[in-house]
């Protein structure tokens, strides 16, 4: 790579040696459409001709002649940049390109030499190692240069041209490959697509984001490995992937060697001829052979992609929604729908979330259809049971990859892997599939990522194919339906793709929840997936604690919700996807209560007080006997956490929901709905719970002094702003809770005495006493 100066005799660029010699090596060239797309003409004299005009750093740095004479700042997918201009009244003239690329001659043929030779070389060290050879063609400006050096170098009938058609493409991009087709009359041309619809994929994997790529895999790299299998008539085919990947192009490409063995597939080997080549090299290189250029380039294009990219710079998106918003407009949908999912309802509102870039930033399924964690796992004893809920394929199928399967009955048999037995049985439930494998809690750690792998499979599988083209021998068949070949060797390799069983089940799976804190040491707002407990549901899990995780009806996101509300609630210890499932005393004690008694969901509310930061904020920040709306509790939550509007709504749509869905709401008084003509009430009224149960005071007293390890306190600090207590769980008046304590303590002072009589107002609690020894006198 050279380094690049301006050259004010022809207006273009000189290449020098020292790659940090002169401007930065980011340089592209800018043609009048783009002038005329940001609006220059206001501003600049210059004319409407092939040539370029002056040239950029970046996207937004222009230059004339070597000098600053513009910037670009600002603007988004649905707005465009404000012009700063340095230089008013300039009459542009075109850069005088054949001189240009003259005077570089000699320099980039250098660079062009050792490219062609490492063409050749790599060639005739791999082709007897590989079964074909592909030219990756994506009708961007680098695979056009890449293309045009291998056919420089190796004969028409010794690799194919392939170009990955994600279904995102903008319509240059077809003219772009048209054009080489007929620049390229004598080379094999072909189109890789996946069998499965983009924006069915989107629906059902979710929005890629930066964190889930998913894309990439399975609608470029994946078809063209299955299409070269398809060319060659074979289960599996090696391929050497000549591509046109530069370390320039972005931080995660700049280590990159020339060579890769097994990078993206493991079937796979990738050479990249112009890995060194800057963005400037490229462009003479076009200019001097007189190649075709996608016209995104002359519009401003830095690099060009798919129509909606998570990966892709605020700049693309002002040139892909001014120029191709047609090529967008069906993906722009979708991340409409899914804004709604997640909470944002408002047009001006959506539009912000499209172009801020905040769905880039998705992390898990939260707000996608189907999303959520659709398997559970549990241990009993020896065997591992998994819970698969909704699951889209059969685990006996996928259960082929882990060994030998061998088939005892319906739905059971027995797996034989490393020199183990493991004895299985697959039990079909309403909605979901319960698999139990005997012998695996004991197994090593491989084995048991291997059959947690298959599970994930199992549950998730949406038949992107991915995992058919990890498998060296074929006989995987994941399009619409999964069939496993006896010729399966349990390798493994369709269990782990880069790291991830699944990629579908990374993309809209959910995390377990819990509390935690952030870098400020604030508690994170629990939004419980926008949904609030309700009494059925916990009616439900007290019929048949072990059994309901198999037998509910929620869907995956209500699951997740309530697995979060039952563990805040001290009712289970784990109660994610990797942790064991296990019902706590207090939960048994209170199974045993039911769901009608009042005592149950007060126990339930000051358990949340103590590990549910919306319950918690709710209890101190907002006072007794106070109506507020929905979405001025929302506002008011802003002044506590610095989360997102979005996010504080679903907290609160998940607290709405436990409150009004409960007998917390109404029939404890800690949230009245105020029906305005609503089904379900948009205003709270907290009354607070004037005529408590005795016990449920005395279990918030017993919570108060764990806590605050005193088991001696006085009625009046429980008035002064403690974030515990009977006063700020229920609302209980001081007279009222007077009386309540001293009825207690005279029913029983093993557990209760009091002091009140004058200025005395003392509250002693036995400490060899826990909490939960309260419920038994119930």
């Amino acid at each position: 790579m050279y380094g690049i100066q301006w050259d004010s005799d022809t207006g273009g660029i000189l290449l020098v040696d020292g790659y940090d010699t002169g401007v930065r090596s980011d340089v592209r060239p800018v043609f009048y459409e783009e002038l005329d797309l940001l609006g220059f003409e206001r501003y600049w004299s210059y004319p409407k001709v092939e040539e370029p005009l002056l040239w950029a750093i970046g996207s937004r740095r222009y230059y004339y002649h070597g000098e600053l004479v513009a910037k670009a700042e600002g603007g988004g997918l649905f707005s465009k940049p404000e012009l700063k201009i340095h230089r008013s009244g300039l009459i542009l003239e075109p850069v005088k390109v054949e001189a240009m690329v003259n005077k570089n001659g000699a320099l980039l043929q250098g660079l062009v030499q050792k490219s062609l030779k490492f063409i050749y070389h790599t060639y005739a060290r791999q082709q007897h190692k590989v079964d074909i050879v592909a030219v990756a063609f994506s009708g961007g400006k680098d695979s056009i240069v890449t293309l045009d050096l291998v056919q420089r170098v190796l004969e028409p009938n010794q690799f194919v041209v392939v170009f990955g058609d994600t279904g995102m493409e903008i319509s240059d991009t077809y003219y772009a490959v048209e054009a080489a087709k007929r620049r390229w009359p004598h080379l094999s041309f072909y189109t890789a697509k996946s069998a499965k619809d983009t924006l069915t994929s989107w629906r059902e994997m979710g929005p890629p984001s930066r964190i889930h790529r998913w894309c990439c895999s399975v609608h470029k790299s994946v078809p063209t490995l299955l299409l070269l299998r398809k060319l060659l008539n074979k289960p599996s085919a090696k391929a050497m992937i000549i591509d046109g990947v530069r370390n320039e192009e972005s931080s995660g490409r700049a280590t990159y060697p020339s060579l890769t063995l097994g990078g993206k597939h493991k079937t796979q080997i990738n050479a990249s001829p112009i890995i060194t080549w800057n963005a400037g090299e490229v462009f003479l290189y076009l200019f001097g052979r007189r190649l075709l250029l996608n016209k995104a380039y002359r519009y401003g294009a830095t690099r060009v992609g798919c129509a909606v990219c998570p990966m892709a710079s605020v700049w693309w998106d002002i040139i892909s929604g001014s120029v191709y918003w047609q090529d967008m407009r069906s993906f722009i949908e979708e991340l409409c729908s899914y804004a709604i999912s997640s909470g944002i309802h408002h047009d001006e509102e959506t539009k912000k979330y499209i172009e801020k870039g905040s769905w880039k930033g998705r992390a898990g399924g939260r707000y996608v259809s189907g999303g959520g964690n659709r398997v559970i796992e549990q241990t009993s004893g020896d065997k591992v049971i998994f819970s698969l809920r909704y699951p889209a394929e059969d685990w006996q199928e996928w259960a082929k990859t882990l060994g030998h399967v061998v088939r005892t009955g319906i739905g059971q048999g027995y797996i034989e892997r490393g020199g183990n037995t493991y004895p299985y049985f697959v039990q079909k439930n309403d909605h979901s599939v319960t698999v139990e494998v005997g012998g695996l809690a004991n197994a090593d750690r491989c084995t048991l990522k291997a059959f947690r792998a298959v599970a994930l499979k199992s549950a998730y599988c949406c038949h992107c194919q991915a995992c058919e083209a990890e498998c060296p021998v074929g006989t995987l068949i994941t399009c619409e339906q999964v069939h496993i070949g006896d010729e399966c060797q349990a390798c493994g390799r369709c269990l782990d793709l880069h790291g991830e069983p699944c990629l579908t089940a990374k993309s809209i799976s959910t995390s377990g929840g819990g509390l935690s804190m952030n870098d400020n040491h604030k508690m994170v707002l629990h939004t419980y997936e926008h949904f609030g407990m309700e009494k059925e549901w916990l009616a439900a899990f007290f019929a048949s604690p072990f059994n309901w995780i198999n037998s509910n009806t929620l869907g995956n996101r209500q699951l997740d919700a309530m697995l979060l509300w039952l563990k805040h609630a001290e009712l289970i210890l784990g109660g994610n996807t990797k942790n064991t499932f296990v019902i706590t005393n207090l939960g048994e004690k209170l199974a045993r209560l039911g769901v009608d008694n009042l005592v149950t969901w007060a126990v339930i509310w000051t358990n949340l007080a103590r590990n549910s930061s919306a319950v918690k904020w709710y209890l101190t920040a907002i006072p007794w006997g106070v109506t507020m709306t929905k979405a001025e509790l929302v506002r008011k939550m802003g002044e506590t956490y610095s989360q997102s509007e979005t996010t504080r709504r679903n907290a609160m749509t998940a607290l709405f929901g436990l409150l009004l869905k409960t007998p917390l709401g109404n029939e404890l008084g800690l949230g009245i709905g105020i029906n305005q003509g609503k089904r379900i009430s948009s205003v709270l009224y907290k009354k607070g719970w004037l005529a408590p149960d005795p016990l449920a005071v005395l279990y918030s007293l017993y919570r108060y002094a764990e806590k605050t390890s005193r088991y001696e306190f006085t009625v009046h600090e429980l008035y002064e702003g403690t974030d515990e207590g009977p006063y700020t769980l229920f609302g209980v008046p001081r007279d009222a809770l007077i009386g309540i304590v001293k009825g207690l303590s005279a029913r029983d002072d093993s557990l209760i005495r009091v002091d009140i009589v004058r200025d005395l107002d003392n509250i002693f609690l036995n400490h060899h006493n826990k909490s939960i020894e309260v419920l038994d006198c119930v």
